[in-house]
C-alpha cells in the first residue's frame, strides 16, 4: 500500500468517533436484483431473496426520525429498489413525509425509463441519487453490468439530467459512479468528461471485495499489508436486511454477523448493545484478534472515501452531497 493511501485512510480514522446512534443506516428494501455484474456476489447469495414489509420499514423510519432527522438514509442495499416500482416512490415520499432530511439511493439505472419515474425520483425527497455505471462504451459497460443495456441506460440518466435542470432543483445531487477494475480503468477519463459536461458528479472509487468471501476478488486492494484501520463503516453504519437483521456493516451481504433484529428491538438497543458495541470497540482499538470473523479477512475498509471529482468551489459543494465523513467539517 502506498504511504499516500496510508495517509488518506490515516485521516478518515481520525474523523471517527463513538456515536450515540448510528449516523448512516442502509436499509435494504428488497434483495432482489435484475443484473448478475461481475463486480458483485449477488449471482451467488445464499441466504433467501425477499423485500421488506411496509410495517418494518415504517418503523425504521419513524425512530430514526425521531433521533436523528440528518441521520443519512440509504433505502438500499443488495438488490435494486426500483425493482418495487411504486411502493419505492411511496416509501420515499414516507420517509420524507415523516422529517428524514438526507435520504441517499443507489440504482443500476436500468428502470429509470418506465412511466413518469424520472420526474417520481426527482421529486420524491431524495438529496443524493447515485447512478451506478462502471464503463462507457458499450462493450465495456454490457460485460461488467451484466443484465443492463448502456445505452439506454446512458439515455435515461441524461433525461433525467435534463429534466432536473427543467424543473430547476437544487435536489437530489445526481452522482454518476464508477468503480475502478482493471476492464474499465482505462476509460474513466472519457467517462467522467462526458457526464460531467452534462451536469452530473462524477464519482470513482476502486471496486469492493464484499467482505472477501465469495468469488468475487477485487485485485486493486491489498491483501497483504500489515497496515489496518477501523473501518468506517463498522463505526459509522447500521445495515438492515429486508428481514430486520442489523449486520456487520453495508458489505455483509450475506448477513455473517447479526447484532440483532429490527423486528424485535430498537435500533439504538442493537447500535448500543454488546454485540455492535464490541464490533466498533474492537476496531477503533485495533484489537483486530478479537473483530469478528467476517471483518477479520476483509479488505473493504480501504475502498472508504470515495473521490468525487471536479473543483468543489466550481460544483459549489451542497449540504447532503457528501457522506457526511467526507470532509473535516461536520454537516
Amino acid at each position: 500500500m502506498l504511504d499516500k493511501d496510508k495517509e488518506r485512510l490515516r485521516n478518515i480514522e481520525g474523523r471517527l468517533q463513538n456515536w450515540i446512534f448510528p449516523p448512516q443506516v442502509v436499509i435494504e428494501l428488497t434483495a432482489l436484483c435484475n443484473f448478475r455484474c461481475v463486480h458483485c456476489n449477488h449471482k451467488d447469495l445464499k441466504r433467501v431473496k425477499g423485500s421488506m414489509s411496509d410495517i418494518l420499514f415504517e418503523k425504521i423510519i419513524d425512530e430514526i426520525v425521531g433521533i436523528n432527522p440528518d441521520t443519512e438514509i440509504w433505502p438500499t442495499f443488495y438488490g435494486e429498489a426500483f425493482i418495487l416500482g411504486q411502493k419505492l416512490f411511496d416509501r420515499l415520499r414516507y420517509a420524507a413525509a415523516r422529517g428524514a432530511q438526507n435520504l441517499v439511493l443507489n440504482s443500476n439505472g436500468s428502470l429509470l425509463h418506465h412511466k413518469d419515474w424520472i420526474d417520481q425520483i426527482l421529486t420524491s425527497g431524495l438529496k443524493r441519487f447515485i447512478l451506478s455505471l462502471d464503463g462507457f462504451t458499450t462493450e465495456t459497460f454490457d460485460s461488467i453490468r451484466v443484465g443492463g443495456q448502456r445505452d439506454q441506460i446512458y439515455s435515461s440518466v441524461e433525461r433525467l439530467l435534463n429534466r432536473k435542470k427543467e424543473l430547476k432543483l437544487e435536489y437530489p445531487v445526481i452522482q454518476c459512479q464508477f468503480s475502478i477494475m482493471e476492464q474499465n480503468e482505462h476509460e474513466f477519463p472519457e467517462f467522467r468528461e462526458f457526464w460531467e459536461a452534462r451536469g452530473a458528479e462524477v464519482k470513482s472509487r476502486n471496486m469492493l471485495s464484499w467482505t472477501n468471501s465469495g468469488p468475487v476478488v477485487a485485485n486493486r486492494l491489498d491483501y497483504q499489508s500489515s497496515f489496518r484501520i477501523a473501518c468506517p463503516w463498522g463505526n459509522n453504519t447500521m445495515a438492515i436486511h429486508y428481514n430486520g437483521d442489523v449486520v456487520a456493516c453495508a458489505v455483509d451481504y450475506e448477513g455473517r454477523f447479526v447484532a440483532g433484529n429490527a423486528e424485535e428491538h430498537s435500533l439504538a438497543d442493537i447500535w448500543n448493545g454488546p454485540h455492535y458495541k464490541l464490533l466498533r470497540s474492537k476496531q477503533m482499538e485495533h484489537l483486530w484478534d478479537e473483530i469478528p470473523e467476517v471483518c477479520k479477512t476483509c479488505p473493504d475498509w480501504q475502498v472508504a472515501g470515495a473521490t468525487y471529482h471536479g473543483d468543489e468551489e466550481e460544483t459549489q459543494i451542497k449540504k447532503y452531497s457528501r457522506p457526511f465523513w467526507s470532509t473535516p467539517a461536520k454537516l
